[in-house]
């Protein structure tokens, strides 16, 4: 009984010492009644972003020395607002912690959201990584001397590509392209990994964004970073700074985690002791090795301060950007279409008048035709309130010279004309000239055409499929002088390559089979 009353004691003995040495629940200081309930950990992206990424490798280790389970919870949507309000929404009692990073900072500058961030508690900044550039060495530049001689010689605006219009990339582009003075156009992807697979098809002269970014492939390369010295990953690329430019040490993306103010100070005292732990574990140190991470702890004075100031940074360069929200703008005139009651009464409208148009049109000479008039008829009305209702789009500004209204525009502005010439062509033809079933027919293969068109067009590429698709919808329609029907097909062709892609930056769709 001796020896395993020794036994015993020894076990538990070692136990304990594991325990302390993990950092478990002892290591924290003591707060009452917290926690009560499982923490949940606030992400406002999908799974699998890097913000997803440190937030559940933090989790993993932080319940451990927290004895506690911690949730980490996906909330997309709005760069960070769904997330945000779903965190103020609930009390101030510590079980919510929200996983913050930079661009959460432009992006509620931008919608002009900055009441949000007023209303949280920037508590810990746990990591940063640098901004870089990285081209595709086997298509394009190699090395930094490469990039800023890119474009110089035709006096063609470099494509720097990377995420969303007025983000924190695309802030940090703006300025290095001022440092530098390269001329750069900014084009937008919806993820990094996208823009990613743009710069590896060639696509842009270089892509902005994180140093782990350049693992993706063996023909990525790192050619500059906006760092205080080499990265230890990328020994090859130069600073800014070494390379004459200096200021741009700042640009980078910053990591960290905040909750809604009005958290009682012990509860948060619990957080800072519990992060610190993390932190310091070897095993979390491992995990960030060779990703050219910088992990640095900063509490809550100094965090608030570095959250001001990229607020401030935001707000003067979206404003020279001109993305930056008017607070005193109000909608006017047809603009004020915009808003939903408006749109919808307008919608209800236009349906009421499609049906008084298609109880009527029987009783007519129109009558075969009546269900290409009111088709027609329909595509119009629709054009035209969207067409309307674009007027409430974003301009035009440095960073997207065509504005977001403008496909929408010249697309809407050839079709409403299309569609009304058409209902014209219906109307003239008679009982006595087209059967009624040969309108139905016709209408319904037309409309087959299409449906085939838009199915081969992400296999094919635009161009393939357009060349196939507009001679037969004009031969099938009755035209039959091929010389023309081939003139038209061309043209539009050329028209569409050298607007939307050499000159609006554009890109149609290739195709895997086609890339032509």
């Amino acid at each position: 009984m001796m020896l395993i009353a020794m036994l015993l004691m020894a076990g538990l003995a070692a136990a304990a010492e594991t325990r302390a040495e993990t950092g478990a629940h002892p290591a924290l200081p003591e707060v009452a009644g917290f926690p009560s309930q499982p923490i949940r950990l606030i992400v406002y992206t999908s799974p699998g972003g890097l913000i997803d990424v440190t937030a559940r490798r933090f989790a993993r280790l932080a319940q451990e020395y927290a004895d506690h389970p911690i949730a980490v919870i996906n909330r997309p949507g709005g760069g960070g607002i769904v997330a945000f309000e779903e965190a103020l929404r609930e009390p101030a009692d510590g079980h919510r912690l929200l996983a913050v990073t930079r661009s959460n900072i432009s992006k509620m500058v931008a919608t002009g959201r900055e009441d949000l961030i007023d209303q949280l508690r920037w508590h810990s900044y746990i990591m940063d990584n640098p901004h870089v550039l990285i081209t595709n060495s086997a298509e394009g530049p190699a090395s930094w001397e490469e990039l800023r001689a890119a474009g110089a010689d035709d006096d063609q605006a470099q494509l720097w590509l990377g995420v969303d219009i007025g983000g924190v990339k695309h802030i940090s582009g703006v300025k290095m392209a001022e440092a530098t003075a390269i001329d750069m156009r900014w084009i937008p992807y919806g993820s990094g990994g996208e823009a990613v697979a743009a710069l590896l098809g060639n696509l842009g002269t270089a892509y902005l964004g994180n140093p782990r970014d350049a693992l993706a492939s063996d023909r990525l390369r790192v050619v500059v970073a906006a760092a205080e010295e080499r990265l230890p990953e990328f020994p090859e690329a130069p600073t800014f700074a070494e390379l004459g430019y200096p200021g741009l040490e700042d640009e980078l993306i910053w990591r960290g985690f905040a909750f809604r103010k009005g958290v009682a100070e012990d509860i948060q005292g619990w957080y800072s002791a519990l992060i610190e732990l993390v932190l310091a574990d070897p095993r979390w140190q491992n995990a960030w090795a060779n990703e050219a991470v910088n992990l640095r702890y900063r509490g809550t004075e100094d965090f608030t301060a570095i959250v001001e100031r990229d607020r401030e940074e935001f707000r003067r360069y979206l404003d020279y950007l001109g993305l930056l929200p008017d607070p005193d703008h109000e909608p006017r005139g047809l603009a004020r279409l915009g808003q939903p009651p408006l749109i919808f009464g307008l919608l209800l409208a236009a349906g009421l008048g499609l049906l008084a148009l298609a109880a009527f049109l029987p009783r007519t000479r129109w009558r075969p035709a009546r269900g290409e008039i009111v088709l027609m008829s329909s595509v119009l009305l629709t054009a035209a309130i969207a067409l309307l209702v674009s007027l409430e789009f974003p301009p035009r500004n440095p960073a997207d010279p065509v504005g977001s209204a403008g496909l929408p525009r010249l697309w809407l502005g050839l079709l409403i004309p299309l569609a009304g010439w058409q209902i014209v062509l219906a109307a003239r033809e008679t009982a006595d000239a087209i059967p009624s079933n040969l309108h139905t027919t016709r209408l319904l293969t037309v409309i087959a055409l299409f449906a085939a068109y838009l199915l081969l067009l992400p296999v094919t590429g635009y161009l393939l499929t357009s060349m196939i698709y507009m001679p037969a919808l004009i031969a099938y329609l009755g035209y039959r002088r091929w010389t023309v029907i081939a003139a038209l097909t061309i043209g539009w062709l050329v028209f569409s390559e050298l607007v939307f892609q050499q000159l609006l930056h554009v890109d149609l769709p290739r195709g895997p089979w086609f890339p032509w």
